[in-house]
Parts: structure tokens; sequence; C-alpha cells
């Protein structure tokens, strides 16, 4: 695995931590924080297209941490 995936990986670990954290505490569902965070990447997306991309990605993983 490459330093970028690592990277990734982990990161996407940690939003779908903080998505579980913001939803024990009644802030947002995980669907929602994903749907926003999905959001937020096309927002992004107009100057920063890999940092969306990443975004999306997370984005992704924490729908699919919901869907298991």
């Amino acid at each position: 695995m490459t330093t970028a995936d690592t990277l990734g990986g982990s990161q996407g670990k940690f939003a779908i931590f903080m998505a579980s954290l913001f939803q024990r505490a009644g802030v947002a569902s995980m669907q929602e924080f994903a749907e926003l965070l999905a959001i937020f990447a096309d927002t992004v997306a107009d100057t920063e297209p890999e940092e969306a991309a990443m975004l999306a990605g997370w984005a992704s993983t924490i729908r699919g941490a919901i869907a298991d």
C-alpha cells in the first residue's frame, strides 16, 4: 500500500469515527453527515478538484459503513 493510500484510508476511517460521534451526541445522523460532506465536496470541486475527490470519498466511506 502506498503512503497516499494509507493516508486516504486513515482519513476515511477518521471521518467514520467523527460521523459516529456526531450521531451519538445527537448532532447529526451518519447519513446526514455523509450527505453534507458530499455537498461540501461538490462546492470545493469548483476550486480544488483533488480535495473534492477526497471529501467525496470520505462521504462514500461513511455511506458504506452505514450499509454494513
